[in-house]
């Protein structure tokens, strides 16, 4: 397993460059790669994993092929990559669900988010998007937090499961308002979206690729969007942090290989998916999504994942969230 120890040196051969690592198109293992989307289908780790996936072949010399194992916010599928061999063939499309707040909400979590993976590529960072049913009459984050306190019991907000961004979003509003809004935990955006669009749910704190267009279509009103900044892909959007100050919630999608993957292999897999996602045709559709795409070297990666735990952690203490 690679330890937090192994750090540096997996850094020193990234500064060694393309000369420690097999040319761009050269086979990287000598069959096709599995990417293991720990969510349910639909979804944005689905979305943006098949966007890696769909051009992998040409980069990597073998194919890439999704596969899809949801349950228990993620880590079920986490789990199986833990326990993978350390060849490449295996990976792991990473979320906060799976890396940031998995130990804090399951305390005999079969593996360990830090010891038990080597971080190969931080992929986007994608705000999320407080959207309510067209019924519910507030059309602003202060309207929001008021119609809650007035209508105590009346809002209920949908995720894709506990653990996710999108379940602490509205954890974190209520810690820092006292908004009244309960949580409804989903399996999967998808099944929540159908009942937010169909008035079962009120509200949700929902990744932004996966709601924007039924905001924009009118199905739904956004509200804000949960970055620091505005997003670029829907600047007409306040912050929730223009309402309430401090306020910041972000989720991000990385890849990971089982811990033990040789430091050059790790190397080569995260020079390929920087070039991959250099294709104009990415490049476009991660605007498209509302997607911030994300460099920097493995490292960076795993130092985003022990400040990403260190904070969500927080908020799951504080707001007392457990998993029923």
């Amino acid at each position: 397993m690679m330890h937090r120890r192994d750090l540096p040196a997996l850094g020193l051969a990234l500064a060694a460059g393309s000369a420690s690592a097999p040319a761009f198109g050269q086979e990287v293992v000598n069959r096709p790669i599995r990417l293991v989307v720990p969510f349910a289908q639909g979804g944005t780790t689905d979305l943006l994993g098949r966007l890696i996936a769909e051009r992998s072949h040409a980069e990597f010399g073998q194919p890439m092929v999704v596969d899809i194992r949801p349950g228990a916010s993620g880590t079920i599928g986490a789990g199986q990559v833990a326990l993978s061999r350390a060849d490449g063939t295996t990976l792991l499309m990473g979320a906060p669900p799976t890396h940031a707040t998995a130990k804090a909400l399951y305390p005999n979590l079969p593996y360990d988010p830090v010891r038990d993976f080597a971080p190969v590529a931080l992929i986007a960072t994608v705000p999320n998007l407080v959207a309510v049913n067209n019924a519910v009459p507030v059309r602003s984050i202060a309207e929001l937090i008021a119609w809650s306190r007035a209508h105590p019991g009346t809002i209920n907000y949908g995720s894709a499961g506990n653990g996710a961004t999108t379940h602490l979003s509205g954890e974190l509003l209520k810690l820092m308002t006292g908004a009244d809004i309960t949580h409804i935990p989903y399996r999967g955006s998808g099944a929540a979206l159908i009942d937010l669009l169909g008035g079962q749910i009120q509200l949700m704190f929902e990744n932004l690729p996966t709601i924007i267009d039924h905001v924009r279509e009118g199905r739904l009103r956004g509200l804000a969007v949960t970055s620091p900044q505005r997003s670029p892909s829907a600047p007409e959007l306040p912050t929730v942090a223009e309402t309430v100050p401090g306020y910041e919630a972000l989720s991000w999608f990385g890849i990971f290989a089982p811990a033990g993957t040789p430091a050059p292999l790790v190397l080569r897999l995260h020079q390929g998916i920087r070039r991959i996602m250099t294709d104009p045709v990415v490049r476009a559709r991660f605007v498209e999504l509302g997607a911030e795409r994300a460099d920097g070297p493995p490292e960076e990666f795993a130092e985003l994942v022990r400040v990403e735990s260190e904070r969500w952690g927080r908020v799951i203490r504080d707001a007392q969230v457990t998993i029923q």
